[in-house]
Protein backbone atom coordinates (compact mmCIF):
# COMPACT_ATOMS: atom_id res chain seq x y z
CA UNK A 1 0.00 0.00 0.00
CA UNK A 2 1.62 3.48 -0.85
CA UNK A 3 0.70 6.46 1.50
CA UNK A 4 1.33 9.71 0.74
CA UNK A 5 4.02 11.37 3.40
CA UNK A 6 2.09 14.64 3.38
CA UNK A 7 -1.45 12.70 4.33
CA UNK A 8 -0.07 11.09 6.69
CA UNK A 9 2.28 13.73 8.68
CA UNK A 10 -1.37 15.59 8.82
CA UNK A 11 -3.06 12.39 10.29
CA UNK A 12 -0.67 12.32 12.69
CA UNK A 13 -1.00 15.99 13.62
CA UNK A 14 -4.48 15.50 13.88
CA UNK A 15 -3.53 12.67 17.03
CA UNK A 16 -2.42 15.15 20.07
CA UNK A 17 0.33 13.33 21.78
CA UNK A 18 1.13 15.31 24.61
CA UNK A 19 4.58 13.79 26.41
CA UNK A 20 2.82 11.43 28.61
CA UNK A 21 -0.24 10.46 26.60
CA UNK A 22 1.23 9.45 23.19
CA UNK A 23 -0.70 6.22 23.12
CA UNK A 24 -3.04 7.47 20.23
CA UNK A 25 -0.12 8.47 18.46
CA UNK A 26 1.31 4.69 18.82
CA UNK A 27 -1.92 3.11 17.93
CA UNK A 28 -1.40 4.89 14.62
CA UNK A 29 1.49 4.69 13.89
CA UNK A 30 1.58 0.83 13.94
CA UNK A 31 -1.42 0.77 11.44
CA UNK A 32 0.15 2.68 9.30
CA UNK A 33 3.13 0.81 9.35
CA UNK A 34 1.02 -2.75 8.97
CA UNK A 35 -0.19 -0.63 6.16
CA UNK A 36 3.27 0.20 4.57
CA UNK A 37 4.18 -3.70 4.53
CA UNK A 38 6.73 -3.29 7.95
CA UNK A 39 6.89 -7.01 8.88
CA UNK A 40 7.73 -6.66 12.02
CA UNK A 41 6.25 -4.48 14.64
CA UNK A 42 6.67 -4.18 18.06
CA UNK A 43 5.28 -1.84 21.04
CA UNK A 44 7.79 -1.97 24.27
CA UNK A 45 7.28 -1.41 27.92
CA UNK A 46 7.51 2.76 27.58
CA UNK A 47 5.07 2.40 24.56
CA UNK A 48 7.50 3.14 21.64
CA UNK A 49 6.48 1.08 18.44
CA UNK A 50 9.46 0.19 16.64
CA UNK A 51 8.66 -1.11 12.81
CA UNK A 52 11.18 -3.34 10.61
CA UNK A 53 11.07 -4.37 7.07
CA UNK A 54 13.58 -5.92 4.43
CA UNK A 55 15.23 -9.45 4.72
CA UNK A 56 13.62 -11.54 7.51
CA UNK A 57 17.30 -12.71 9.42
CA UNK A 58 19.29 -10.17 8.59
CA UNK A 59 21.01 -7.33 10.66
CA UNK A 60 19.55 -3.91 10.95
CA UNK A 61 21.21 -1.67 8.61
CA UNK A 62 19.98 1.40 10.11
CA UNK A 63 17.58 2.75 12.23
CA UNK A 64 15.64 6.05 11.79
CA UNK A 65 14.17 7.62 14.75
CA UNK A 66 11.51 9.79 15.54
CA UNK A 67 9.68 10.95 18.66
CA UNK A 68 5.50 10.89 18.72
CA UNK A 69 5.64 12.90 21.33
CA UNK A 70 4.80 17.09 21.22
CA UNK A 71 5.17 20.22 23.93
CA UNK A 72 1.83 21.79 25.62
CA UNK A 73 -0.05 24.37 22.87
CA UNK A 74 0.33 27.77 24.13
CA UNK A 75 -0.26 31.42 23.20
CA UNK A 76 -3.16 32.66 20.56
CA UNK A 77 -3.30 30.20 17.15
CA UNK A 78 -4.49 31.77 14.25
CA UNK A 79 -5.03 27.95 13.10
CA UNK A 80 -6.60 25.11 15.01
CA UNK A 81 -3.62 23.58 16.79
CA UNK A 82 -4.03 19.71 15.81
CA UNK A 83 -5.94 20.69 12.74
CA UNK A 84 -3.36 19.92 10.19
CA UNK A 85 -4.86 23.13 7.99
CA UNK A 86 -2.68 23.02 4.63
CA UNK A 87 -1.98 26.73 3.53
CA UNK A 88 0.62 27.96 1.22
CA UNK A 89 2.50 25.15 0.77
CA UNK A 90 2.74 25.23 4.46
CA UNK A 91 1.01 21.90 7.07
CA UNK A 92 0.16 23.59 10.20
CA UNK A 93 -0.37 22.06 13.52
CA UNK A 94 1.31 21.16 16.76
CA UNK A 95 4.25 18.83 15.77
CA UNK A 96 4.30 18.90 12.04
CA UNK A 97 8.17 20.14 12.51
CA UNK A 98 8.84 18.67 15.30
CA UNK A 99 8.72 16.26 14.96
CA UNK A 100 5.77 13.99 13.00
CA UNK A 101 6.98 15.13 9.60
CA UNK A 102 10.08 13.03 10.15
CA UNK A 103 8.50 10.43 11.81
CA UNK A 104 6.19 10.15 8.57
CA UNK A 105 8.72 10.59 6.53
CA UNK A 106 10.81 7.94 7.65
CA UNK A 107 7.75 5.41 7.70
CA UNK A 108 7.08 6.51 3.95
CA UNK A 109 10.67 6.22 2.72
CA UNK A 110 12.01 3.04 3.85
CA UNK A 111 9.10 1.86 2.82
CA UNK A 112 9.50 2.70 -0.93
CA UNK A 113 13.26 1.53 -0.13
CA UNK A 114 11.88 -1.67 0.64
CA UNK A 115 9.17 -1.96 -2.47
CA UNK A 116 12.11 -1.84 -4.91
CA UNK A 117 13.20 -5.58 -3.64
CA UNK A 118 16.71 -4.28 -3.39
CA UNK A 119 17.03 -4.14 0.34
CA UNK A 120 19.58 -7.17 1.64
CA UNK A 121 19.02 -6.28 5.33
CA UNK A 122 16.77 -4.92 7.61
CA UNK A 123 15.71 -1.24 8.16
CA UNK A 124 14.29 -0.06 11.34
CA UNK A 125 11.82 2.87 12.14
CA UNK A 126 11.19 4.25 16.13
CA UNK A 127 8.80 6.29 17.03
CA UNK A 128 9.52 6.88 20.47
CA UNK A 129 8.30 8.53 24.00
CA UNK A 130 8.89 11.07 26.23
CA UNK A 131 11.66 12.66 24.24
CA UNK A 132 10.97 16.22 25.15
CA UNK A 133 10.76 15.48 28.95
CA UNK A 134 13.76 13.44 28.87
CA UNK A 135 16.45 12.79 25.39
CA UNK A 136 17.32 9.29 24.98
CA UNK A 137 15.65 7.47 28.03
CA UNK A 138 12.80 6.12 25.76
CA UNK A 139 15.85 4.94 22.90
CA UNK A 140 17.56 2.86 24.78
CA UNK A 141 15.05 -0.11 24.78
CA UNK A 142 14.57 0.32 21.29
CA UNK A 143 18.83 0.28 20.85
CA UNK A 144 19.05 -3.27 23.08
CA UNK A 145 15.94 -4.83 21.15
CA UNK A 146 17.16 -4.07 17.44
CA UNK A 147 20.97 -3.25 17.60
CA UNK A 148 21.59 -1.29 14.47
CA UNK A 149 24.87 -0.47 12.96
CA UNK A 150 23.37 3.32 12.07
CA UNK A 151 20.88 5.81 13.32
CA UNK A 152 19.36 8.63 11.74
CA UNK A 153 17.50 11.55 14.41
CA UNK A 154 14.96 12.45 12.59
CA UNK A 155 14.62 15.91 14.18
CA UNK A 156 14.23 19.20 11.95
CA UNK A 157 17.10 20.51 10.04
CA UNK A 158 15.85 21.94 7.10
CA UNK A 159 17.60 18.69 5.17
CA UNK A 160 20.98 19.83 6.46
CA UNK A 161 23.12 16.65 7.56
CA UNK A 162 23.84 17.52 10.86
CA UNK A 163 26.83 15.52 12.16
CA UNK A 164 26.91 16.32 16.12
CA UNK A 165 25.08 17.92 18.48
CA UNK A 166 25.54 19.72 22.25
CA UNK A 167 24.95 17.83 24.88
CA UNK A 168 22.49 18.56 27.87
CA UNK A 169 22.93 17.91 32.10
CA UNK A 170 20.67 19.20 34.68
CA UNK A 171 22.34 20.23 37.88
CA UNK A 172 20.76 21.04 41.21
CA UNK A 173 23.12 23.51 43.66
CA UNK A 174 21.48 23.44 47.16
CA UNK A 175 22.67 25.71 49.29
CA UNK A 176 21.83 25.11 53.46
CA UNK A 177 20.00 27.39 55.34
CA UNK A 178 19.26 27.75 59.56
CA UNK A 179 15.97 28.68 59.68
CA UNK A 180 14.55 31.37 61.83
CA UNK A 181 11.36 34.17 62.09
CA UNK A 182 11.69 36.90 59.84
CA UNK A 183 11.54 39.44 62.26
CA UNK A 184 14.41 37.86 63.47
CA UNK A 185 16.79 37.31 60.33
CA UNK A 186 20.00 37.87 62.87
CA UNK A 187 18.74 34.13 64.78
CA UNK A 188 19.01 32.26 60.92
CA UNK A 189 21.42 31.95 58.14
CA UNK A 190 19.52 33.24 54.81
CA UNK A 191 20.16 30.62 51.99
CA UNK A 192 19.15 32.91 49.98
CA UNK A 193 22.20 35.14 49.97
CA UNK A 194 24.20 32.48 49.13
CA UNK A 195 22.34 31.60 46.18
CA UNK A 196 22.92 34.87 45.32
CA UNK A 197 26.53 34.85 45.30
CA UNK A 198 26.41 31.85 43.78
CA UNK A 199 24.61 33.16 40.49
CA UNK A 200 26.89 35.86 40.31
CA UNK A 201 29.91 33.52 40.83
CA UNK A 202 29.35 31.42 38.42
CA UNK A 203 28.14 34.11 35.65
CA UNK A 204 31.69 33.93 34.34
CA UNK A 205 32.92 30.25 35.10
CA UNK A 206 35.50 29.53 32.14
CA UNK A 207 34.03 27.54 30.45
CA UNK A 208 35.25 24.50 27.02
CA UNK A 209 34.61 25.64 23.57
CA UNK A 210 34.26 23.15 20.45
CA UNK A 211 35.43 24.09 16.70
CA UNK A 212 31.68 23.13 15.20
CA UNK A 213 29.43 22.90 18.39
CA UNK A 214 30.57 26.28 19.44
CA UNK A 215 30.88 27.46 23.26
CA UNK A 216 29.48 25.19 26.42
CA UNK A 217 26.81 27.00 28.44
CA UNK A 218 25.70 27.20 32.26
CA UNK A 219 22.17 28.97 32.44
CA UNK A 220 20.09 28.94 35.80
CA UNK A 221 16.36 28.02 35.06
CA UNK A 222 15.16 28.64 38.35
CA UNK A 223 15.93 28.84 42.22
CA UNK A 224 13.18 27.68 45.16
CA UNK A 225 13.02 27.68 48.39
CA UNK A 226 12.65 24.77 50.57
CA UNK A 227 9.62 25.56 52.17
CA UNK A 228 7.91 27.36 49.14
CA UNK A 229 6.41 30.07 49.61
CA UNK A 230 8.42 30.53 52.85
CA UNK A 231 6.17 32.95 54.57
CA UNK A 232 7.45 34.76 57.47
CA UNK A 233 10.27 32.22 57.81
CA UNK A 234 14.20 32.04 56.83
CA UNK A 235 13.80 28.89 54.33
CA UNK A 236 15.86 25.84 54.97
CA UNK A 237 17.33 25.66 51.88
CA UNK A 238 17.18 27.10 48.56
CA UNK A 239 17.96 25.26 44.96
CA UNK A 240 19.11 26.83 41.69
CA UNK A 241 18.16 24.51 38.89
CA UNK A 242 20.82 24.51 35.77
CA UNK A 243 20.46 23.77 32.60
CA UNK A 244 23.97 22.93 31.15
CA UNK A 245 25.19 22.28 27.92
CA UNK A 246 28.18 20.06 27.01
CA UNK A 247 30.55 19.38 24.19
CA UNK A 248 32.20 16.37 22.66
CA UNK A 249 34.26 14.79 25.51
CA UNK A 250 33.11 16.40 28.64
CA UNK A 251 32.14 14.11 31.51
CA UNK A 252 29.84 14.52 34.30
CA UNK A 253 32.37 14.71 36.92
CA UNK A 254 34.18 16.91 35.34
CA UNK A 255 31.73 20.11 35.00
CA UNK A 256 30.72 19.11 38.87
CA UNK A 257 33.96 20.01 40.04
CA UNK A 258 34.50 22.76 37.91
CA UNK A 259 31.06 24.14 39.36
CA UNK A 260 32.59 23.41 43.00
CA UNK A 261 35.91 24.75 42.70
CA UNK A 262 34.15 27.81 41.38
CA UNK A 263 32.03 28.22 44.45
CA UNK A 264 34.44 27.53 47.06
CA UNK A 265 36.68 29.99 45.77
CA UNK A 266 33.77 32.56 46.53
CA UNK A 267 34.04 32.00 49.80
CA UNK A 268 30.69 29.67 49.84
CA UNK A 269 29.96 26.76 51.52
CA UNK A 270 27.04 24.38 53.15
CA UNK A 271 25.94 23.54 49.62
CA UNK A 272 25.28 20.17 47.70
CA UNK A 273 25.42 19.41 44.02
CA UNK A 274 24.05 16.67 42.04
CA UNK A 275 22.53 15.34 38.76
CA UNK A 276 18.84 15.91 38.79
CA UNK A 277 16.84 12.16 38.03
CA UNK A 278 13.55 13.60 38.29
CA UNK A 279 10.69 10.73 37.70
CA UNK A 280 8.95 10.18 34.33
CA UNK A 281 5.81 8.27 33.80
CA UNK A 282 5.13 6.71 30.17
CA UNK A 283 1.70 6.65 28.72
CA UNK A 284 1.91 2.30 30.02
CA UNK A 285 2.08 2.95 33.32
CA UNK A 286 5.97 2.79 33.80
CA UNK A 287 8.22 4.62 36.23
CA UNK A 288 11.56 5.53 35.52
CA UNK A 289 14.41 8.38 37.12
CA UNK A 290 16.71 8.29 34.62
CA UNK A 291 19.92 10.57 35.27
CA UNK A 292 20.09 13.77 33.52
CA UNK A 293 23.35 13.48 32.05
CA UNK A 294 22.66 13.40 27.91
CA UNK A 295 26.32 13.60 26.36
CA UNK A 296 27.39 15.35 23.53
CA UNK A 297 28.58 13.81 20.40
CA UNK A 298 30.35 14.81 16.81
CA UNK A 299 30.98 12.22 13.49
CA UNK A 300 33.86 13.14 11.97
CA UNK A 301 32.92 14.70 8.19
CA UNK A 302 34.18 12.16 6.67
CA UNK A 303 32.87 9.71 8.10
CA UNK A 304 31.20 6.40 5.58
CA UNK A 305 27.93 7.56 7.20
CA UNK A 306 28.31 11.18 6.85
CA UNK A 307 29.26 10.30 3.26
CA UNK A 308 26.28 8.11 2.71
CA UNK A 309 24.18 11.01 3.90
CA UNK A 310 25.56 13.08 1.37
CA UNK A 311 25.26 10.49 -1.68
CA UNK A 312 21.04 10.22 -0.78
CA UNK A 313 21.05 14.00 -0.33
CA UNK A 314 22.16 14.06 -4.22
CA UNK A 315 20.47 11.31 -4.98
CA UNK A 316 17.03 13.04 -4.09
CA UNK A 317 17.75 15.83 -6.21
CA UNK A 318 19.02 18.21 -3.26
CA UNK A 319 21.49 19.98 -2.07
CA UNK A 320 23.59 18.75 0.36
CA UNK A 321 25.51 20.52 3.79
CA UNK A 322 26.86 19.90 6.58
CA UNK A 323 26.15 20.88 10.28
CA UNK A 324 25.49 20.43 13.54
CA UNK A 325 22.24 21.43 16.20
CA UNK A 326 22.72 23.21 19.47
CA UNK A 327 20.41 21.12 21.46
CA UNK A 328 19.72 17.88 22.85
CA UNK A 329 18.14 15.03 20.76
CA UNK A 330 17.95 11.35 20.91
CA UNK A 331 21.30 10.84 19.45
CA UNK A 332 22.59 11.89 22.89
CA UNK A 333 21.72 7.82 23.59
CA UNK A 334 22.85 6.51 20.49
CA UNK A 335 25.99 8.04 19.66
CA UNK A 336 26.56 10.34 23.14
CA UNK A 337 26.42 6.59 25.35
CA UNK A 338 26.99 3.78 22.82
CA UNK A 339 28.98 5.24 20.02
CA UNK A 340 26.62 3.67 17.15
CA UNK A 341 27.49 6.18 14.14
CA UNK A 342 24.59 8.41 13.76
CA UNK A 343 23.67 11.29 12.21
CA UNK A 344 20.98 14.09 11.67
CA UNK A 345 18.88 14.90 9.40
CA UNK A 346 15.23 15.66 8.98
CA UNK A 347 12.33 18.41 7.28
CA UNK A 348 11.60 21.17 8.54
CA UNK A 349 13.20 24.52 10.59
CA UNK A 350 14.58 24.05 13.95
CA UNK A 351 12.97 26.94 14.63
CA UNK A 352 9.43 26.81 13.73
CA UNK A 353 9.73 23.62 16.92
CA UNK A 354 7.90 24.95 20.10
CA UNK A 355 6.23 28.28 18.27
CA UNK A 356 2.52 29.56 18.00
CA UNK A 357 1.29 28.37 14.85
CA UNK A 358 3.80 25.82 13.87
CA UNK A 359 4.18 24.82 10.97
CA UNK A 360 6.28 22.65 7.97
CA UNK A 361 6.68 23.25 4.73
CA UNK A 362 5.03 20.44 2.17
CA UNK A 363 8.30 20.46 0.01
CA UNK A 364 10.21 19.54 3.34
CA UNK A 365 8.30 16.49 3.86
CA UNK A 366 8.28 15.44 0.34
CA UNK A 367 11.90 15.77 0.49
CA UNK A 368 12.81 14.13 3.74
CA UNK A 369 10.96 10.71 2.08
CA UNK A 370 12.91 10.83 -1.52
CA UNK A 371 16.08 11.10 1.10
CA UNK A 372 15.40 8.89 3.46
CA UNK A 373 14.23 6.22 0.80
CA UNK A 374 17.47 6.59 -0.99
CA UNK A 375 19.67 6.55 2.21
CA UNK A 376 18.28 3.06 3.24
CA UNK A 377 19.27 1.85 0.05
CA UNK A 378 22.22 3.60 0.37
CA UNK A 379 22.96 1.40 3.58
CA UNK A 380 21.03 -1.30 3.42
CA UNK A 381 20.87 -2.66 -0.70
CA UNK A 382 23.12 -4.26 -2.34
Amino acid sequence: MTIDVIALTQEMVRTPSLSGNEGGMAALVEQRMRDLGFDEIRRDENGSVLGLIGPAGTDVAVLFDGHMDVVPVVGQWSVEPFGGEIRDGRLYGRGSTDMKGGIAAAMCGVAQAAATARLTQRVAVSASVMEEVIEGFALAPVLDRCSPAAVIICEPSKLQIKSGQKGRMEILLTFEGTPAHAASPECGVNPLYAAAQALIALQDLPLPTHSSLGEALLVPTDIVSTPYPSISMIPTAATIRFDRRTLPGETSQDVLAAIESRLHAAGLERFTLAVTGDKVRTFTGCCARPFRWLPAWQMADDHALVSAAGHAVRAAERVASLGTWRFCTNGSESAGRRGIPTIGLGPGNEEDAHTIDESIALDQLTGACDIYRELALQLAAR
